[in-house]
């Protein structure tokens, strides 16, 4: 009996919920946002059904347009028409979740809720369409932003080297800038290499000393003596 008393039984009833309902929809357009068009119908006059509505530069329409005039592919309106909504132990239907499309080929996430009366009849519906394109152009700007970032990021895209490969790099192009193999090469040789490595910040990097008297055929005692040697020579 609750349900039923919810539920308008006569001409006045229905006006004065539809009235109550005009004065909602400047206050979820708020809510939801300029971008979002949230109009209410009076379906006992189809030719004018708009009674309520806000942001309407969504769609194009004003108070007083037919409800006809809403965007294309509206599932609720082809509801209705074919008259499934004409159920007698229901308030109101939702109609969610379905996209929509305006004149001008804006393609909308609407949403519909058909208010019913005493006798299962829609009198009444309140529908919100989204325009969504400003957060999907933004979603898309970010993902793009995102993977050139990743790509920048990422060693197998953009050629950088990893740190081990950064190391094996300066050893081998300080042996070659000796002129000789390592067989070949004398103390003063080996020492100069050690300067190279030392210059282009190889012993920064840690366990490098071991990495680098390794290639050299020497301990890594002998690295950190070349290394003092180095030091000194440079005073």
């Amino acid at each position: 009996m609750a349900v039923e008393r919810m539920r308008p039984t006569t001409d006045a009833e229905r006006r004065l919920v539809i009235d109550a309902l005009a004065s909602v929809v400047a206050g979820l357009a708020k809510c939801f946002g300029p971008n979002t068009e949230i109009v209410l119908h009076d379906l006992a006059k189809p030719e004018e059904s708009i009674v309520a509505i806000a942001n309407g530069k969504v769609s194009g329409r004003t108070v007083g347009s037919s409800i006809i005039s809403g965007p294309f592919g509206d599932v609720g309106l082809k509801k209705l028409i074919a008259g499934d909504m004409n159920e007698a132990n229901e308030p109101l239907t939702i109609v969610d979740g379905y996209k929509t499309r305006t004149r001008t080929g804006l393609e909308l996430e609407s949403t519909s809720i058909l208010l019913r009366d005493s006798e299962g009849t829609a009198y009444a519906a309140i529908c919100v369409n989204a325009d969504r394109s400003k957060m999907r152009e933004l979603k898309a700007l970010i993902l793009e932003v995102a993977n050139e970032q990743q790509q920048e990021d990422d060693p197998g895209e953009s050629g950088a080297l990893s740190v081990e490969e950064i190391v094996t790099e300066i050893i081998d192009t300080s042996i070659k800038a000796t002129g000789k193999t390592v067989i070949q090469m004398q103390k003063e040789d080996k020492v100069e290499a050690v300067r190279n490595m030392s210059l282009r910040g190889l012993f920064m990097i840690r366990s490098s000393v071991d990495v680098a008297a390794a290639s050299l055929g020497i301990s890594r005692f002998t690295v950190y003596s070349y290394l003092e040697q180095i030091k000194s020579a440079s005073k």
